[in-house]
């Protein structure tokens, strides 16, 4: 199998199982303990403008003053409910025309793979993460989980890397260690026919683990 191909589908299995609330711990994403940045229903569209301008996004929950999630306001909301129809952007306020419907939202317990699927069946770009207690606690785009996929797809080779040196160095050292009592006549070269078989062994033993991990992960993936 594919190395590159066998990262990818191990990265998409972790993604099933990692939780939201895991990508700040993990430090993939970044902590806000404030909260995203939202606007409450009587905004005006010209300060909410600014502000896309000023942070360079594309979107914000609208939420009341308890941070109860009440809608999505975009920029092409604004063009299309603002700017096409000629509106002033100081007399038009963010619930007049902000969308409430087809949002994508997800619980910090949910896992990544869920907030993706939404993503994907609400056809947005955003997605409102909500607290146990339904609070807004943080809105992430398709980006911030692609950006996800890349972090964990890099620790995974880090990792992967990391075992098999583990797996080279025990039958290296044995190996070494074989030919040195060998050359310098320290035991019976019978003990040395010894201490190489094991390294071997041992070789094989990690090269078919290594092999059973692979079809672990396939075998998960399938399911």
């Amino acid at each position: 199998m594919n190395k590159e191909t066998n990262s990818l589908k191990i990265v998409k299995l972790i993604v099933k199982k990692i939780k939201i609330s895991d990508l700040v711990r993990l430090g993939i994403v970044e902590e806000r303990p404030k909260g995203p940045i939202r606007f409450h229903p009587n905004a005006l569209i010209s300060e909410i403008a600014l502000e896309f301008k000023k942070k360079n996004i594309g979107s914000v929950p609208i939420v009341d003053q308890e941070d109860n999630f009440l809608g999505v306001l975009s920029v092409r909301d604004i063009v299309i409910k603002l700017v096409a129809e000629g509106r002033d952007s100081d007399l038009v306020k963010a619930k007049e025309i902000m969308k409430t419907e087809n949002l994508a939202q997800a619980y910090e317990h949910h896992s990544v793979d869920y907030a993706i699927e939404q993503i994907k069946e609400k056809g947005v770009r955003n997605i409102t993460i909500l607290s146990r207690d339904k609070k807004v606690i943080n809105f992430l785009s398709l980006r911030d989980f692609l950006v996800v996929g890349q972090k964990l797809n890099k620790n995974l080779k880090n990792k992967q890397i990391q075992i098999v040196r583990l797996q080279l160095l025990i039958p290296i050292t044995l190996i070494a260690t074989s030919i040195f009592v060998y050359l310098f006549d320290l035991f019976d070269a019978k003990y040395s026919y010894i201490i190489l078989s094991f390294a071997l062994l041992t070789m094989g033993i990690a090269a078919v683990l290594t092999a059973k991990k692979d079809l672990d992960y396939d075998s998960e993936l399938s399911d």
